[in-house]
């Protein structure tokens, strides 16, 4: 790992355009080579507007971790109720909804330092599982997710436009 400085904050209000711009570009450079444009473009316009983003970080239900290098930010997770398609008990299980990291901050560790924030976070809110998809042909993200336990419990069709993706669906128990 390099030597850089990094800082951690949750989100506020003024952080919804920050989360839109990270969230659209992220995802667009991770993922967009696999859709067709306007499947893309109706993902991203679905999920990524300053104002989803200010609603979700007004919700007392969510939480959203900012990282930044330097004064750009680089990467988020967002905590929240579980809306994935699996039986769970809602008074105990949370699901990591989001762990976006920018190309240009991968490999600082600023993805595992966002995951230990998100489990230690679930623990504190009394949650006895973690919960969250991933698309079945991100390698380097289920590795990841694997050393920190957790385990491949199931699969569901994530709506990218009018594509569907097959995504894992993985659980830590706490």
């Amino acid at each position: 790992m390099r030597a850089v400085s990094l800082s951690f904050r949750d989100a506020l209000n003024d952080d919804a355009g920050r989360l839109t711009t990270i969230g659209r570009e992220t995802f667009s450079e991770t993922f967009g080579m696999l859709y067709k444009h306007e499947d893309l473009q109706s993902f991203l316009d679905e999920n990524f507007t300053v104002e989803k983003q200010l609603k979700e970080i007004q919700d007392p239900e969510i939480e959203i971790r900012i990282a930044a290098m330097r004064t750009k930010t680089i990467a988020y997770a967002k905590l929240g109720p579980v809306k994935l398609p699996i039986e769970h008990d809602p008074e105990t299980s949370l699901e990591l909804h989001r762990l976006y990291v920018r190309q240009e901050g991968q490999g600082v560790g600023v993805g595992r330092i966002l995951l230990t924030w998100a489990i230690e976070q679930a623990r504190q809110r009394g949650a006895k599982s973690i919960y969250l998809g991933v698309w079945e042909n991100n390698q380097r993200a289920i590795s990841v997710y694997e050393t920190r336990n957790f385990e491949k419990i199931g699969n569901y069709k994530f709506p990218v436009g009018n594509t569907l993706d097959n995504e894992v669906i993985m659980r830590k128990k706490l």
